[in-house]
């Protein structure tokens, strides 16, 4: 990467210098497999994140961390739960994504690494860390959402869905107040 002036430098400088004053880092849980081969969506798990906020940091910006709560990408087709959760109940998967969100949320401030958002799921259109039915991925982002609150009351919580030329925003809306999900940016 180079700067305006055409010299080598750190992208993340160059994007402070262009006015950037956050970094959105995709946080997978495990992205490698049985032999410890990436999945190849970018492999980044939480040492890969603090590394990046480090980064960040060193030229006085945060992170905005987008927890897919997932191995690999999460989209509107793929909300599949982490392996380590597989063949949980619900109420063990609830209590697994907060001590994740929670034991995430500690490591980043461990490690100086400024937080300012966190986005709880990416592209949650149609379902949500292996839930399909409105309530239960309902209740798992408020269950995210609380405890990040409880963590820092002063990290915003961001949701993240696709697609508004297909309409919809409403009734998401509508369901996070229903569900009473915590949030600050739709």
């Amino acid at each position: 990467y180079r700067n305006f002036q055409g010299e080598p430098q750190d992208l993340i400088q160059t994007l402070r210098e262009a006015g950037v004053n956050a970094i959105r880092v995709r946080l997978w849980n495990d992205p490698y497999d049985a032999q410890g081969h990436g999945y190849g969506g970018g492999n980044c798990d939480l040492e890969t994140a603090i590394e990046i906020g480090k980064r960040a940091a060193r030229y006085d910006m945060t992170l905005l961390g987008d927890f897919h709560y997932s191995d690999f990408w999460a989209d509107p087709g793929k909300q599949q739960v982490p392996k380590a959760w597989e063949g949980m109940d619900f109420a063990e998967k609830t209590r697994a994504l907060q001590d994740y969100t929670r034991e995430c949320l500690a490591a980043f401030a461990q490690a100086e690494v400024p937080v300012s958002m966190v986005q709880i799921g990416n592209e949650t259109t149609g379902g949500f860390c292996g839930e399909w039915t409105v309530e239960g991925q309902y209740t798992l982002m408020a269950a995210a959402a609380k405890t990040v609150r409880d963590f820092d009351s002063d990290i915003s919580i961001v949701v993240h869905y696709t697609n508004p030329e297909k309409g919809g925003y409403t009734t998401f809306a509508q369901r996070l107040k229903d569900y009473q999900v915590d949030y600050d940016i739709f």
